[in-house]
């Protein structure tokens, strides 16, 4: 316990430390680009006059190392600063737009857990077969392909041509209107189960379906490969063929023993790729008209929202920071090979 305890603190500091390096370089890259936010805020038929003050209230008018230590100050203690589009607190924005992203990530990353973990224990089990090479396949092109191609097929292919899905947004304008339902959770699955509303609850899965798909592929392909080496290599080792030659059942070596210390590599793969999607949101919350996180950074970078683009960037950098540290210490729970003191 005391190594764990030695071990968390460690990641912590090292995630302070990954965090102002973020801060930094995002910070003055915003300040670098050349742009008038005050302008921006004041709009577009300000006089001088106005532009002046506005940059006085934002407190652009003083050196970057002032305006970065304010801007630090006011981060600690809560105060993410003001969207210069929306006039509102960026923290305000982030969690209206971040539901969104999250209920499209989480069901994303579900279906490429739920599809690749099979896959990539079977292509192990099969290796050589066709089905290994059919497997292999698909998960190279699963990585592969772009993620704004491969949205824009699945748009063609189940809207056009098959009519069976809808083509952006999370729910119908019909529903939306007749069956409306309350914003409680801000994840539409959840609110419309809370609400009783199971028609609202089928018309918003179905809008769901494919812009997960599109982003559970990259994923996907990830997963599979990584269980797949990850198998291979423990069913060649001694304590598998030991167990073998004990009359072990072949269903226990696999699912028992092999995959379970095949899970451990791959819980860093999930826990990253977690993270790189809702990073990675952006193209497809542009192709699906889906209202996230994504499609509000790309609204911030465009009109150049330093403090919302900081925001974001900090959000993505302390998911990213939190899910290896979780990952780091649930390796270390459950695999003892790793050294806590290293």
């Amino acid at each position: 316990m005391h190594c764990l305890r030695n071990y968390i603190i460690r990641r912590i500091f090292l995630g302070i430390i990954v965090l102002f390096g973020v801060t930094v370089i995002t910070f003055t890259i915003a300040r670098v680009v050349p742009s008038e936010p005050a302008a921006r805020w004041v709009g577009p038929r300000a006089t001088h006059e106005q532009i002046e003050m506005a940059r006085e209230h934002l407190g652009l008018d003083q050196p970057l190392p002032v305006q970065y230590w304010r801007y630090m100050r006011d981060l600690v203690s809560g105060d993410w600063g003001v969207s210069i589009r929306t006039h509102q607190p960026v923290l305000r924005d982030i969690r209206a737009f971040l539901p969104a992203s999250l209920e499209l990530c989480v069901t994303g990353m579900l279906m490429a857990i739920i599809l690749g973990i099979p896959l990539g224990v079977f292509s192990s089990v099969h290796k050589n077969t066709f089905f290994d090479h059919g497997v292999r396949v698909l998960a190279i092109a699963a990585v592969s392909l772009p993620t704004f191609w491969l949205g824009m097929i699945l748009q063609l292919l189940f809207f056009k041509e098959l009519g069976i899905l809808p083509l952006s947004g999370r729910v119908s304008m019909d529903v939306r209107w007749m069956m409306p339902f309350e914003s409680i959770t801000g994840f539409n699955l959840i609110d419309t189960l809370i609400a009783g509303n199971f028609t609202a609850f089928v018309d918003v899965s179905r809008h769901l379906i494919l812009p997960a798909l599109t982003l559970a592929a990259y994923p996907l392909g990830l997963i599979t490969r990584m269980i797949r080496s990850s198998m291979l290599e423990v069913l060649g080792e001694e304590h598998i063929t030991v167990g073998k030659a004990y009359g072990l059942s072949r269903r226990l070596i696999i699912y028992r023993y092999a995959l379970k210390n095949a899970l451990s590599p791959t819980l860093v793969v999930i826990a990253l790729s977690f993270a790189y999607s809702l990073a990675g949101t952006f193209l497809i919350e542009a192709i699906f008209s889906w209202p996230g996180l994504g499609y509000y950074a790309a609204l911030s970078i465009i009109s150049v929202d330093y403090p919302a683009i900081m925001g974001v960037t900090i959000l993505i950098a302390a998911l990213y920071v939190f899910l290896n540290m979780a990952v780091d210490i649930i390796q270390a729970l459950i695999d003892p090979r790793i050294k806590l003191g290293k």
